[in-house]
């Protein structure tokens, strides 16, 4: 079974993802493993950024919705090579990714789930969680796919705005039951 939980910077899928009882493939850390290990990955970046330090690319790309698909179209192929290389063959697993549809991850997943939460908690959780600016917050937020985006393209979609989710979680286990394969693990069933 591969659930892909996705959603902006700051709507909590990571928390959201880690509630699942799956093992996590988390596409951020795969990104920053990537950076300190990949010599090629690196390469490109300097060439196109002057730069493979993610602070500095930050601060270029979430300027500029130009070069933030730049980035993508460099970074995409290495990541998604690492994350395919680590979806067990027969077991589940749930990928953690913002751009899991633009990975065309989506496609490898039994079930998507999109956490979508206000943009104001968002910009509150991106400061506390990375120390940047209210404005730096804003402009990662402003950066990314609209709420209408993951709603169109995920088969769930969970809203995480600071309230319990407990009973979202519980229906999110039957429906993972319902469609997990038969030698799969079910949580919460």
């Amino acid at each position: 079974m591969v659930i892909g939980v996705t959603g902006g910077s700051g709507t909590g899928k990571s928390s959201l993802a880690a509630l699942l009882g799956y093992e996590v493939i988390d596409a951020d850390s795969v990104y920053h493993e990537l950076l300190a290990e990949s010599e090629d990955l690196k390469a490109e970046l300097i060439g196109c950024f002057g730069t493979c330090e993610r602070k500095e690319m930050a601060s270029i790309v979430f300027s500029d919705k130009s070069k933030l698909e730049e980035l993508n179209s460099i970074t995409f192929k290495y990541i998604l090579a690492a994350i395919e290389s680590r979806i067990p063959p027969n077991g589940n697993v749930v990928i953690d990714a913002s751009v899991l549809f633009e990975l065309g991850l989506g496609e490898k997943c039994d079930l998507t789930i999109a956490v979508l939460a206000r943009n104001d908690l968002r910009i509150q959780r991106i400061m506390e969680r990375d120390g940047l600016s209210r404005e730096k917050a804003e402009m990662r937020v402003n950066a990314q796919k609209p709420d209408e985006y993951f709603i169109k393209s995920a088969d769930h979609v969970v809203h995480n705005n600071g309230e319990d989710l407990t009973d979202t979680l519980r229906k999110l286990k039957g429906r993972i039951g319902e469609v997990a394969p038969k030698t799969a693990v079910c949580y919460g069933t």
